[in-house]
């Protein structure tokens, strides 16, 4: 059974979406990528991509914008490089979002807020590749300068990668603390964070269970 918890991608709690310096959020170029929400498979905690089409459509804009997009504007650069590297991790070309990835990355600069969404992101394509070492050291990098209104997104995904491994305890540490920052967030991020801490206690119960 799949779950309908719906999710936004863009990673923040904030209504805004990034913020660095000069930078105004107001003028970034709009792509539908924020809107995208998707559900959560509640075994893999993984997205489900039903339709492909409407990323691929995003994708184009988000292709096109960064065609547009000045070099010196780093910010931007970095948020658009940032969604074409989550597009196309959800469409399967692993390669193409470690490439955008680490773009996104390089553009971040020393911003906090574009830093930490950069590199999780990052080590979200590290994860679905089966580099976890990789993965989880970002994730614990992106957890030492997370800011405050980015750590339960942060404990989010560094738990889905303990999840994978199969790592429950690690994976429910995580979650919890997902859950506890996001006590007062978006219902939709919330339950997001319940749905994973739900499966890490499923995971755990089972494995206590096989050693018996």
């Amino acid at each position: 059974m799949r779950s309908r918890t719906a999710v936004p991608l863009s990673g923040q709690q904030a209504p805004r979406r990034f913020v660095s310096g000069a930078y105004d959020a107001a003028v970034a170029t709009h792509t539908g990528f924020e809107e995208l929400r998707l559900d959560t498979d509640p075994v893999t905690l993984r997205e489900i991509v039903d339709d492909p089409l409407p990323l691929r459509e995003i994708l184009d804009v988000v292709q096109q914008a960064l065609a547009d997009s000045a070099d010196e504007d780093r910010a931007e650069r970095s948020r658009l490089y940032g969604q074409r590297c989550v597009l196309l991790r959800l469409l399967g070309d692993l390669d193409g979002a470690l490439t955008a990835g680490r773009l996104s990355l390089r553009y971040s600069g020393d911003d906090p807020e574009l830093v930490t969404v950069a590199g999780i992101r990052l080590a979200h394509v590290h994860q679905w590749r089966g580099e976890y070492q990789t993965a989880d050291g970002i994730y614990a990098q992106a957890l030492e300068g997370a800011p405050d209104g980015y750590r339960s997104f942060t404990c989010l995904h560094a738990g889905k990668s303990r999840y994978e491994q199969g790592e429950a305890d690690a994976a429910i540490r995580h979650f919890e603390n997902a859950v506890r920052l996001r006590s007062t967030g978006p219902v939709d991020l919330l339950a997001a964070a319940d749905q994973a801490l739900a499966a890490a206690r499923r995971l755990k119960a089972y494995t206590d269970l096989s050693e018996l």
